[in-house]
């Protein structure tokens, strides 16, 4: 008994003593201890955390934002005897088919007359569907004669309606049972401003190509984990908006585009991979005085600048001291359109001043940040202000905003159901401009534009001709037309330009046969023309485009398939995904 007790009398002691060292141990290390204030309490909960206190950017990688290329075989029609019969019979076939399915029966249509017959074409459709595209959204599709047929030129035909699929499965017997992309379809585009002067049997459909569907841009997390999916899903909606990011895994997150992005994927993507994990006050609060810090004295600050975009609110306030605070011309630009981007529009004026001074380098740039984040109203009133500026590229970059909103300074008219005719009422250098990508318009920049008085101009093939006699007060423009030889017109109409480019490119009175309201021109030869006008003084104004199609859309290579990607490896190594 008495044992017993000793016993227990030793193991109790050896408890408390065990105890009180490692109490001791654990009140060195800084465990037990009461925080002295609010701060400490927050900083010793950042450093728990500490190993999400990063960017999505460090934890996952951007993939499936890529252009996909897609690739079809279809009918050019409306040639005049340029076209050929040749066509492969397991073409043939596909192409029968599909007519028969479009059109209905061989009684309203007979697919082999229409493939034979020397007015149409058949022809390899390829195109880009663009990186996170959305349904309906337009690209540019290139079109070309089959190899080894006798079609001379497809210039001034329609394609119909195209099936696009993915490049690798069209090979695979025309793809009859793989999924269709998008569709192609319109006027072909042959581009006789290019030097040397183009091939006529390859062209391209501006804007013809419609994606059917909204393609995915996806996040692959560096380590499948649900909980950090479930993070970064959760740090993107609280930033975005409600349903931005959906976690389809632990390893995958989706990510749909905010509509005011549609037009700035790019962007978007640059801001989900520069968001901080964390939203702890702290933390973001030592993140947002380095990025000010480094906005301020590094050269190149858009990384920094897309980093305070990213946090977004809570920077304003530090921002927009430094853009006030600021003498350097660059960092306060810079600043004033990382406010407003964040929802801040104190930096308009600031903005605004930069886009009227002719002398600044970041002009062009506060025009585009205008247009892209100011609200509507502010936006149309400070566009309608440069629209009539000296300098075509600000001229234009206005106009395209003043474009997007509808502007009452624009005058829009539709040319025979194929493109839009714009009329910009200002004062400025007086401007010819049509589009040679993404879509067919002409814009008459310092409208109404008028021709001169006793005129001739005709088209290189001498069917087209526009003439004006001294004695007269109205301009005559006649066509033969290009399948019967019928001479077409002459019909009658005003000096005004634009009443000369709708009586060329509207199409006859579909219930009157006689009665011609238009000549049916095609853009491309309305184009031609246009040029020819200014450059013999038939037109006193400057004749200018934009860029010409991409070369991308006009090669199509075998990338990795669509939607598909492996996880990087290495989360040290990550390679950047080329946008285009």
């Amino acid at each position: 008994m008495m044992k017993t007790q000793i016993y227990i009398k030793k193991y109790v002691y050896l408890t408390v003593t065990l105890f009180a060292i490692v109490l001791c141990v654990l009140q060195s290390e800084g465990y037990g201890k009461k925080p002295k204030n609010k701060r400490e309490a927050q900083k010793a909960e950042v450093s728990q955390e500490v190993q999400l206190d990063k960017t999505i950017g460090d934890l996952a990688e951007i993939v499936a934002f890529n252009p996909i290329p897609v690739k079809g075989i279809g009918i050019v029609v409306g040639l005049a005897g340029t076209g050929s019969a040749e066509c492969p019979p397991a073409v043939r076939d596909y192409l029968r088919q599909y007519i028969l399915a479009q059109l209905g029966s061989k009684q309203l249509v007979n697919p082999d007359k229409m493939i034979n017959s020397t007015d149409t074409a058949v022809v390899i459709v390829e195109g880009w569907i663009p990186a996170g595209a959305v349904k309906q959204q337009p690209f540019d599709i290139s079109v070309k004669t089959m190899a080894n047929t006798q079609t001379t030129s497809i210039k001034g035909g329609r394609l119909y309606t195209t099936e696009l699929k993915y490049v690798s499965q069209v090979e695979e017997a025309f793809g009859a049972a793989s999924k269709t992309l998008a569709f192609a379809a319109g006027d072909v585009y042959v581009d006789s401003l290019v030097e040397p002067k183009p091939d006529p049997r390859g062209g391209f459909v501006l804007g013809g190509g419609r994606a059917i569907q909204d393609t995915q841009i996806l996040l692959a997390i560096y380590k499948p984990d649900f909980r950090t999916a479930a993070t970064i899903r959760n740090r993107i909606n609280e930033r975005f908006g409600k349903n931005t990011a959906n976690a389809t895994s632990d390893s995958m997150i989706s990510l749909s585009l905010p509509k005011k992005f549609n037009d700035n994927k790019e962007r978007f993507i640059e801001l989900i991979k520069s968001l901080y994990i964390t939203s702890n006050a702290v933390s973001e609060d030592k993140q947002i005085n380095s990025l000010i810090k480094k906005l301020e004295t590094e050269p190149d600050k858009r990384a920094y600048e897309t980093g305070l975009e990213a946090i977004g609110k809570q920077a304003a306030d530090r921002v927009d001291r430094l853009m006030e605070n600021s003498k350097d011309p660059q960092t306060k630009f810079v600043a004033a359109r990382c406010l407003l981007n964040i929802g801040d529009d104190s930096s308009l004026k600031i903005l605004r001043d930069i886009a009227q001074d002719s002398t600044s380098p970041f002009r062009l740039d506060a025009v585009k940040a205008i247009g892209n984040a100011a609200a509507k109203r502010d936006c149309l009133a400070i566009m309608n202000r440069i629209v009539g500026d000296d300098n075509p590229e600000v001229r234009y970059t206005a106009y395209k905003y003043l474009q997007k909103y509808d502007a009452s300074s624009i005058i829009r008219i539709l040319i025979g159901q194929d493109f839009y005719l714009d009329q910009v009422l200002q004062t400025s250098p007086k401007t010819v401009w049509v589009s040679r990508n993404k879509e067919q318009r002409i814009v008459l920049f310092g409208a109404p534009i008028d021709c001169e008085e006793n005129i001739f101009i005709d088209s290189d093939d001498g069917k087209i001709i526009i003439n004006s006699l001294p004695d007269e007060n109205k301009i005559s423009v006649m066509r033969k037309h290009p399948i019967t030889g019928e001479l077409m017109g002459p019909l009658k109409t005003s000096f005004r330009l634009a009443d000369v480019i709708r009586i060329l490119g509207d199409e006859p009175d579909p219930q009157d046969k006689k009665r011609r309201t238009g000549l049916g021109v095609s853009y491309s030869e309305i184009v031609e023309l246009l040029k020819k006008m200014c450059d013999k003084g038939a037109v006193k104004a400057v004749f200018a485009t934009s860029e010409p199609v991409s070369v991308m859309t006009q090669q199509i290579i075998r990338p990795v398939k669509p939607q598909t990607a492996d996880l990087p490896e290495k989360p040290k190594v990550k390679t950047q995904q080329k946008t285009e």
